[in-house]
């Protein structure tokens, strides 16, 4: 295995461009949003508390908001140095669910802090601007992990003690290209307690180097058919296409053919392994053919190895739910049950077994039906 340092060299230097960390962080409370339209999109937040993070560096300044929910009961018992708490790079459906269990939500505005562009504006840009040379280029994934790891900035800045949290309970998540942006941050700031990248896909936990285009798996113990075959998977051509390139540096522009990338993306968890994190990856089955669920189980089992290696073995789980692109309730129950039985110790009835194989396991390379 490659030294943590070694794989993150990599990354900033091959893939997600350059990390940025030291600046100035502080934080002005808003307080509510005002009562507004419902959303534009599934990925705008509103309500909460309105918090106006300012990020400066010796040279420039910025600042981002984020929404703030308060869980629903004061923290207390098995939370009583203070809730944790999840950042959401965009809403997610279980917000509800979490708060009435005592977690805290943070809600990115994400497309604020980086644009889903090659144009590479916001808040990061405001600071960072995109150049031509090495040095001077951070895709859009490494911009929105920036981005969470600003939010952590300033619960130690003081957040913590405003809203009661316990500053080491941190959770990060997202979905899609923000479930990669998640994996991105779990792998460069090691302050994050748990990393729960969902549906990731390509770019993210997808394996580069594994295919289920093609593949039939029998998906009857989670409630799916007998037979389900994938179809199209997301290639690297299309990572490297006008829509998505901006995720990444120029650097990895170059790569033609899967293959020719040295290191594949269990390096990712790799990068965040530690006996005080834990790491959670969802995704589900069906409807996922794009995303390759079956690479995301085997970039599990890839890093599982290294995991149980160093005696870890329980701090990676997986768990793939039957449908939807998204975190939905189920997920945010076993994730809350594993997170407050690795960090707190709870004795919940958490069968960690469970948590350790999916639907896959022992078909992993799929079955060709005659």
């Amino acid at each position: 295995m490659m030294d943590k340092e070694s794989i993150r060299a990599f990354y900033q230097k091959n893939m997600y461009g350059v990390w940025r960390e030291g600046e100035k962080v502080s934080h002005e409370l808003l307080g509510p949003d005002p009562v507004r339209d419902e959303p534009a999109s599934p990925f705008e937040a509103v309500g909460g508390d309105l918090v106006k993070i300012r990020v400066e560096t010796a040279e420039r300044k910025t600042e981002i908001l984020v929404h703030f929910y308060a869980p629903e009961k004061k923290a207390s018992g098995l939370f009583s140095q203070g809730s944790p708490f999840l950042i959401c790079m965009h809403p997610i459906k279980p917000i509800e669910l979490l708060l009435s269990r005592g977690y805290a939500v943070f809600v990115m505005d994400a497309v604020r802090i980086a644009s889903d562009d090659t144009k590479h504006q916001g808040a990061f840009y405001d600071l960072y601007p995109y150049g031509k040379e090495e040095a001077e280029q951070t895709g859009v994934l490494m911009a929105w992990a920036w981005g969470a790891s600003k939010v952590l900035d300033a619960v130690y800045a003081g957040l913590d003690k405003v809203y009661s949290l316990n500053a080491q309970a941190s959770m990060v998540t997202g979905v899609s290209r923000w479930g990669k942006a998640t994996a991105v941050c779990g792998a460069f700031d090691d302050r994050i307690r748990m990393t729960i990248p969902a549906c990731s896909g390509a770019g993210g936990l997808a394996l580069y180097n594994f295919v289920s285009e093609g593949k039939t798996y029998d998906l009857r113990t989670i409630g799916g058919p007998e037979e389900y075959t994938y179809g199209k998977n997301e290639p690297l051509d299309c990572l490297q296409s006008e829509a998505e390139r901006g995720w990444f540096n120029d650097s990895f522009l170059r790569y033609r053919d899967p293959g020719d990338i040295p290191i594949d993306q269990e390096h990712l968890p790799l990068s965040a392994m530690d006996k005080e994190r834990y790491y959670f990856i969802i995704a589900a089955c069906t409807g996922e053919d794009w995303v390759n669920a079956p690479a995301m189980w085997e970039c599990y089992k890839k890093a599982n190895v290294f995991y149980e290696k160093e005696g870890l073995g329980d701090h990676l789980a997986i768990h793939f739910h039957r449908e939807g692109h998204a975190v939905i309730g189920e997920d945010a129950e076993l994730f809350m049950k594993y997170f407050e039985h690795m960090f707190y110790g709870a004795e919940n009835g958490l069968d960690l077994v469970k948590l350790k194989t999916t639907v896959f396991a022992g078909q992993e390379n799929g079955r060709t039906l005659s």
